[in-house]
């Protein structure tokens, strides 16, 4: 009997051993097809992202007798439709030249074409995830115009105005008959044509420009999810105070997060001392661009909106049907800066846009481009004293409602010290 109550015992040690070791196996697998999910998931996320942050900010489309009219109001099906007959085409044939801006303004008023828009260079590594191509040979190739013909040529261009250099591809398996016939139907709401300015090539509006004023609730994100996110938990964190800012920083790491109630900003300062700048454009716009990935930010209403210095600073802006937004203070936008080390320092803006709210004001009427640039000549200020001038929305406080913003439409010009309204910048100039 005891022989057998051991054999029995035996039994069933090996038994439970055996069952315990499967489990392990079978929770080994689950955690690891869990991480695999994750990864894919978290990958997936990224390109969806940058497929919002990176998408074109206009629609341009050539008539066949040579107007150009910017695509305004226009439905989500519509965009989507375009979308998905450039997705299905084949880009093939890629030639690269340099060119002159006579050239590119040439391609860009293409008849019978489709241009698509970006405010500033972008890698085409954006444009074949948006797109799902695979334009491999002109890999490292940045480009901020993409001119789509829709007649019978089957060739698009791929162009970078700074640069002056252009890249055509061949297209196939693309219905551009269909996709011309969508395009008319598109809603044109503002003519535009391309001059050259400060020797580049600038989107010119030959007309006057009538947009309405837009309304919208304000969000307010927590700043603690930007402490959470890019320091760790409570228990790594050394808190402390600034006059009205408050500094959480890692005690491990040095990395700080700075929140500012004035202008409800926080700042993200990561140092690396050993780490090296990446050399490519598309690198750097990466690393930025990985960190507002973690922090899994809405990026409906923004985009991206301008790099200097190689990709070294970076602007992310909200922008309304089409048009960049500005500010009287940081609200809605997001600027991240590497130095030559590597170092990230990145500003973003609590504040985003919410619901639109219904408001009875009228559309604003806003000269056209020669008006602004003769107005600015006569005051005295050259072509090399700005880089930009551009029609916007300016981000003001709604005096009926805190929680509310009015857009209102504006010209805006960039210099050295940043953007501002051509109104604010005259102003200033004459009070010196």
């Amino acid at each position: 009997m005891r022989n057998n109550r051991s054999v029995q015992g035996i039994t069933l040690n090996v038994i439970l051993t055996i069952t315990i070791l499967i489990s392990i196996v079978l929770t080994a697998c689950v955690f690891m097809s869990i991480g695999q999910q994750q990864n894919v998931s978290s990958s997936n996320q990224q390109d969806q992202q940058s497929v919002t942050a990176f998408r074109p900010t206009n629609y341009i489309i050539n008539d066949k007798d040579g107007t150009q009219n910017m695509v305004m109001h226009a439905d989500n099906q519509q965009i989507k439709t375009m979308r998905g007959y450039l997705t299905s085409a084949e880009i093939k044939n890629p030639h690269k030249k340099k060119v002159s801006n006579a050239t590119i303004i040439s391609a860009i008023s293409k008849k019978q074409s489709a241009v698509y828009r970006y405010p500033d260079v972008v890698p085409i590594d954006y444009f074949n995830a948006r797109y799902n191509q695979h334009i491999a040979t002109i890999k490292n190739f940045n480009f901020d115009y993409f001119v789509l013909s829709l007649d019978k040529s089957n060739l698009a261009y791929f162009i970078n105005t700074q640069t002056k250099t252009m890249v055509t591809v061949s297209l196939s398996k693309i219905n551009t008959a269909k996709m011309w016939e969508l395009a008319e139907k598109l809603p044109k709401a503002l003519t535009v044509n391309f001059k050259e300015l400060n020797n580049r090539v600038r989107l010119n509006f030959p007309k006057e420009i009538k947009l309405p004023i837009y309304s919208y609730l304000v969000n307010h994100r927590d700043p603690t999810t930007y402490v959470s996110t890019l320091l760790g938990t409570t228990n790594q964190l050394k808190t402390t105070t600034s006059g009205n800012k408050v500094i959480y920083t890692n005690k491990f790491t040095d990395q700080q997060v700075t929140y500012d109630p004035d202008v409800d900003t926080v700042t993200f300062k990561d140092n690396k001392a050993d780490s090296k700048l990446d050399k490519t454009y598309a690198a750097r716009l990466n690393i930025g661009f990985s960190q507002i990935n973690l922090l899994q930010l809405n990026l409906t209403d923004t985009r991206f909106y301008e790099s200097r210095n190689d990709g070294k600073n970076v602007t992310y802006r909200t922008f309304v049907e089409g048009m960049p937004v500005y500010y009287q203070s940081e609200s809605g936008a997001i600027h991240m800066t590497l130095d030559n080390h590597g170092n990230l320092i990145s500003t973003y803006s609590l504040n985003e846009l919410g619901v639109p709210v219904p408001n009875n004001q009228k559309e604003v009427t806003l000269p056209k481009t020669a008006d602004i640039l003769n107005r600015l000549k006569r005051a005295g200020v050259k072509e090399s004293d700005y880089y930009f001038v551009t029609p916007g929305y300016e981000w003001l406080v709604n005096k009926d409602s805190h929680a509310a913003v009015n857009m209102s439409p504006t010209w805006m010009i960039e210099t050295a010290s940043g953007w501002q309204s051509v109104d604010d910048f005259l102003n200033a100039r004459t009070k010196r």
